[in-house]
């Protein structure tokens, strides 16, 4: 094989290992959410939940985006 062909190989699979490794940190990092949730509501937190989950969703959700704190604010057009 010559070496430009070893060579896209090796970067390949690196490329490839370093997909899985990002994947599966966003795996264990939902996992991790989640568990977190689970704790506040089995803790009898269930408002401090209630109170994240509002602020996640007024911010991400596009229906909140007359919100300056919403990541699809447009604001006032100059």
């Amino acid at each position: 094989m010559p070496l430009m062909e070893i060579t896209l190989k090796k970067i390949g699979e690196k490329l490839f290992t370093g997909y899985l490794y990002l994947v599966g940190l966003w795996v264990v990092s939902a996992l991790c959410f989640q568990l977190f949730f689970v704790y506040l509501i089995a803790s009898g937190q269930e408002e401090r939940a209630s109170r994240y989950s509002n602020e996640i969703t007024w911010k991400i959700d596009g229906r909140f985006k007359n919100n300056p704190d919403n990541i699809w604010y447009e604001g006032p057009v100059k």
